[in-house]
């Protein structure tokens, strides 16, 4: 079980590194994810890697936003219930940013976000699964 540290042990320094590790792995986890999105994007033959990773980019940025208010306003909730929103969520967003990025993808932007989501979902989950396992 986690256990805050009292604030006269760890003083204001530690609430700032914890504040700057957590938004660098935040960086980090949407560098990793966009890459994978851009590899489906690429397998899907939706556009070239540059392009692909250039929205995927987007995507995740955008989703992320949203996301993160998510998190927020369901904070107290069940986490899978939280996770499938945020799925249906994110492959919506994506989706809608998909289909300005390339108007004429039609019915392959919807399943690329639905590709691309599951196997970003899949990155983010797999180690969880398996450290809670």
């Amino acid at each position: 079980m986690f256990t805050s540290i009292p604030y006269d042990v760890a003083g204001p320094g530690t609430l700032v590194a914890v504040a700057a590790f957590s938004f660098a792995a935040l960086i980090v986890l949407t560098i990793v994810v966009s890459v994978a999105e851009a590899v489906v994007m690429l397998l899907f033959k939706w556009g070239t890697f540059g392009r692909s990773l250039l929205t995927s980019l987007l995507m995740n940025v955008t989703s992320t936003i949203f996301g993160g208010v998510l998190i927020v306003v369901g904070f107290y909730s069940d986490p899978y219930i939280l996770l499938a929103i945020g799925f249906v969520l994110s492959v919506v967003i994506e989706g809608g940013v998909l289909i300005l990025m390339k108007r004429d993808g039609g019915l392959r932007n919807w399943i690329v976000s639905l590709a691309a989501n599951s196997a970003s979902y899949l990155i983010i989950l797999l180690p969880i699964l398996l450290l809670n396992s």
